[in-house]
């Protein structure tokens, strides 16, 4: 299964450019301080993991990917955060910890990376049999927008956007530029990521790219997908200051047994 961060070529990319949605660590953080343990699963480099251990929680997370599971044991060392935190490397999937979680939290799309619905099932699943009888499950998924996809369908695909561009140590930078191309048959979209780095002078230096899928979730699908595994719904909120759910912008789900 590809990670949740395999769109970049390293970790230090995947900190560059993959800060998430406004507000959600601080938002992952405080469900951890108030559960006191919590699992998460695609971690990546610890965005979120370390400051939801930071608040307090012991927290284990799973990162599949070796160079982000490896940047990530790295940070949590720096921080010196290692009685706080455990890490695995496994598939989200299928993982067995035996032990079970009042929180268990997949933040920033991960769920997303996930395109067969057996697979999706699986995942879920998974995470149902680590909860405890009154424990939450919370994913962050994008609400797919349906402007923005139909004019992608309209014109072959969209023109490339500037996702950021990072200074660098040296003195230059790193670009990142990126077009998207949806598939409504599988209800998926292909993303096509350059990176470009330029020194001082403005000369490229190198250029890599990466390219991934999404797969995106409407609202009574997810809701159906959460029934046949076995979860319930007890909020949808349209992003992390508790705003009411809309089309087009997040879906932060929180399910239970």
């Amino acid at each position: 299964m590809p990670s949740a961060n395999t769109l970049y070529s390293s970790p230090d990319l995947y900190d560059l450019f993959s800060t998430g949605v406004p507000g959600d660590t601080g938002y992952f953080a405080r469900l951890a301080a108030g559960a006191g343990r919590v699992l998460e699963l695609a971690c990546g480099t610890g965005r979120t993991l370390i400051p939801m251990a930071r608040a307090g929680a012991k927290v284990t997370g799973i990162e599949l990917a070796p160079d982000m599971f490896k940047a990530c044991r790295d940070k949590v060392a720096a921080a010196g955060l290692e009685r706080k935190v455990t890490l695995h490397r496994g598939d989200m999937r299928r993982f067995a910890l035996k032990q079970t979680f009042p929180l268990v939290v997949i933040p920033y799309r991960a769920f997303q990376h996930l395109l067969d619905v057996r697979d999706q099932r699986a995942c879920l699943e998974c995470c149902r049999e680590h909860l405890t009888r009154q424990g939450r499950l919370v994913i962050n998924l994008f609400d797919p927008n349906l402007n923005i996809l139909a004019a992608n369908l309209t014109h072959h695909g969209s023109a490339a956007r500037n996702v950021g561009s990072v200074k660098t140590p040296d003195g230059g930078r790193i670009t990142a530029l990126a077009t998207r191309v949806p598939c409504p048959e599988e209800q998926y979209v292909v993303e096509d990521w350059v990176f470009e780095k330029f020194d001082r002078q403005g000369n490229s230096q190198w250029r890599k790219s990466r390219v991934f899928s999404l797969r995106y979730f409407f609202r009574y699908e997810m809701e159906h997908l959460f029934e046949l595994c076995g979860l319930r719904v007890e909020k949808l909120e349209g992003g992390f200051q508790g705003q009411p759910y809309r089309h087009g912008g997040e879906q932060v789900w929180t399910v239970r047994r």
